[in-house]
């Protein structure tokens, strides 16, 4: 039987002692996380609304009404992991980054490719302060991007601190590339602190030196 993890993201309301507490504002969540940001310029905020897929605390829409990002932030230590698996402990919220990103943007996407790629270590602490970076953009389910058909999702990771996102949305990715590439960083931490550690794949594997074996 294969492990299943089932993650708890309690920066969503939570109830404690029978009454419901209310979830921290996005500022709280940025002091919290090492994060800083910037607001984009040309931008106005607008008013959050339920996402059932990534839930978000910050919602801006560009004057011209073309563009629209969703900021979410995910302190790592408000992150809950439910792991069944009895032979294993369960994974630590620093290995879960990739996942996360893999799964937020495919299920946005529902059936739509799509296309992502990783930044190198050296370009995700240069643009984000960040151990990992990755950047995705795929056609957005209707119900999730409402009037925009197009999205890019950027996530930055760093150990020990938080998962962030950001979720650009618009009806032509191509003829806003210069003004998004002008907002990407408008979410980053404010320090870098480690690098991230990845676990050698299998065909790294297979090039390492073999250990003696003693008989």
């Amino acid at each position: 039987m294969k492990p299943v993890i089932l993650l708890l993201l309690t920066v969503l309301p939570a109830i404690a002692s029978g009454a419901r507490e209310p979830a921290p504002d996005f500022p709280a969540l940025l002091e919290e996380s090492g994060l800083r940001f910037q607001p984009p310029a040309g931008f106005h905020e607008i008013p959050v609304e339920p996402d059932y897929v990534m839930p978000y605390e910050k919602r801006l829409l560009s004057d011209d009404g073309a563009i629209e990002i969703r900021y979410a932030i995910r302190p790592l230590d408000r992150i809950e992991i439910a792991y069944e698996d009895p032979h294993s402990s369960a994974p630590h919220p620093n290995d879960l980054f990739e996942m996360l990103f893999r799964a937020l943007s495919e299920t946005m996407a529902g059936k739509a490719h799509v296309f992502s790629r990783a930044y190198s270590p050296a370009d995700a602490r240069k643009e984000f302060n960040a151990g990992w970076a990755s950047i995705g953009v795929f056609d957005i389910l209707p119900e999730i991007g409402g009037r925009f058909r197009q999205a890019m999702l950027i996530a930055i990771h760093q150990n020990d601190k938080a998962d962030a996102y950001s979720l650009v949305l618009t009806n032509d990715l191509g003829a806003n590339k210069q003004r998004i590439k002008g907002l990407r960083k408008s979410l980053r931490f404010a320090r870098f602190d480690t690098p991230i550690h990845h676990p050698p794949s299998p065909e790294e594997l297979k090039k390492l030196p073999m250990i003696p074996r003693r008989d």
